[in-house]
């Protein structure tokens, strides 16, 4: 049963990181060696060493051949799911989107403090300020 979060039991993440520290220490030991020697002479899944690569744990190791396909364009990287570009393009229209949508609720909420005929802090505040410079 999982705990604290995790998505796997705590004996199961235990042999998780066991089998993450061989793996490390199979390339530290192999300097140089491709991506599927890794696989093949360290015994672990394909799919299990691939989620080590894209979680960037060979970022700095003497590992060959650990590239793969951007999620969004297909351009080879060798950590996380996006390369830099399309990571930097999903982010500012995630930022658009959320400025879109900010902007819209602040004009409901504008229409309907003016169909109610009440009157907000910094609204009676900004007539406040208009009325003083007309005088």
């Amino acid at each position: 049963m999982p705990v604290s979060g995790e998505k796997i039991c705590p004996e199961c993440r235990d042999k998780e990181i066991k089998l993450e520290e061989h793996v490390k220490g199979y390339v530290r030991d192999h300097p140089g060696i491709t991506v599927e020697e890794l696989i093949e002479g360290s015994g672990a899944p394909s799919a299990f060493v691939w989620r080590m690569i894209q979680q960037g744990l060979f970022e700095n190791s003497t590992l060959r051949d650990a590239k793969y396909p951007c999620g969004n364009c297909g351009k080879l990287i060798t950590k996380g799911v996006y390369c830099d570009e399309c990571a930097s393009k999903l982010r500012a229209d995630a930022q658009k989107f959320a400025n879109a949508a900010n902007s819209k609720k602040r004009a409901e909420k504008k229409a309907q403090e003016a169909s109610s005929g009440r009157k907000t802090f910094s609204s009676s505040m900004y007539d406040e300020i208009n009325n003083s410079r007309s005088r």
